[in-house]
């Protein structure tokens, strides 16, 4: 006799919620559980491993220990420790987040859906986790690890990828939803992608609930979730250049804060030439006009002709290759109305309180050492 849906979603709770008690990793946001601790462990574990994200939990526990401390931080303290985890519009976006708790919400987190969807970036994932995790309250949640958990229990095709897709798995995580116990129920879920329910070779021998999981009786559970198609990768050539200024060529540097509507928004940089998706030649780079009106801002430069540092780097959709050139000067010559954003002249060893991408701190090391 087949089992009906109501009595197979009370076996798979109470499964999950005795597995999760088992085995629940500790994590120091569930320790002390507030709403604060929560939204920061959330916003901070966004593309990001646990593993990795613990130190960056760490810091800003240490730094903001209180979400009034967050909002009165800076952007350039926010970024700083930020530094490192990528997509940096979360630092930011945690920030006036933070400012916008205080403001409206006299410091403690709303504890609806209408409330929360004022706070940017608090998507729909981040709401549910904040509802449920801190406040007990019968919210689902889907991350990545949900949809490849529920993808695999009930043998979903349906895209991931796509806003009918993720409707399907939004309206089934509401109907599996144990609303006694949201807040167990929701982390055993994305607790079960994460020890057990991997991407590949999951362990499914250690599984609460492979009996009740329909991917592997089919044995198609190692190709679910199902994504639409892949999104391009873009090639992007980055030339930096290490402008060293003093006597001694190597007292100060150069550095300038990058704008708004690119990758890196509000973080520092070397002066850089790109080659959009093809590589300069030699020649070409060092012809180039940017270099040139660069090299005519210097007392005496003397330019490097060979890279110093390469490095490679990933985004979501950009390959990135970057180069690292040493330019030695004597001194910055005084600023015309033809420049560019003025440069900060920056101290060598006051250079780790600015926050810069991690491709370009990799090319410092590496030319470094």
């Amino acid at each position: 006799m087949k089992t009906s849906a109501s009595s197979l979603y009370r076996t798979l709770r109470q499964r999950l919620g005795a597995w999760y008690d088992r085995e629940a990793r500790d994590l120091p946001w569930r320790r002390d559980v507030s709403a604060y601790h929560v939204l920061l462990s959330e916003v901070i574990l966004q593309q990001t491993r646990v593993d990795q994200g613990m130190s960056y939990y760490h810091r800003f526990t240490e730094a903001f220990p209180t979400v009034y401390d967050l909002a009165a931080a800076s952007e350039d303290e926010v970024l700083l420790l930020w530094q490192g985890l990528g997509y940096y519009s979360r630092g930011r976006n945690l920030r006036r987040a933070a400012q916008i708790i205080v403001s409206d919400f006299g410091g403690e987190l709303p504890r609806t859906l209408e409330e929360l969807s004022r706070l940017p970036g608090v998507g729909p994932y981040t709401r549910g986790a904040i509802l449920s995790f801190a406040y007990n309250l019968p919210f689902p949640t889907v991350d990545g690890n949900v949809y490849r958990v529920l993808s695999r229990l009930f043998a979903l095709t349906d895209p991931i990828d796509t806003g009918a897709g993720q409707r399907v798995y939004w309206q089934l995580a509401e109907e599996l939803l144990d609303r006694e116990h949201p807040s167990r129920h929701n982390q055993a879920l994305i607790e079960l992608g994460a020890l057990c329910c991997t991407p590949r070779n999951p362990h499914c021998p250690e599984c609460p609930v492979q009996e009740q999981c329909e991917g592997y009786r089919r044995g198609i559970a190692e190709t679910l979730p199902i994504k639409q198609g892949k999104t391009r990768v873009r090639p992007r050539y980055m030339y930096y250049f290490l402008v060293r200024l003093g006597e001694a060529g190597a007292t100060s540097r150069l550095l300038r804060r990058r704008g708004a509507g690119d990758i890196w928004q509000g973080l520092y940089e070397l002066p850089l030439i790109e080659g959009g998706e093809e590589p300069l030649s030699t020649e070409t780079l060092l012809a180039h006009p940017r270099l040139s009106a660069l090299l005519g801002q210097l007392r005496a430069p003397r330019l490097h002709p060979q890279p110093r540092a390469r490095a490679k780097h990933r985004l979501s959709h950009q390959q990135l290759y970057a180069e690292l050139y040493l330019i030695e000067a004597e001194g910055l010559m005084p600023p015309t109305e033809e420049d560019e954003q003025p440069w900060l002249l920056i101290p060598e060893a006051e250079q780790e309180r600015y926050a810069m991408p991690v491709l370009l701190t990799r090319l410092l090391e590496e030319a470094e050492d």
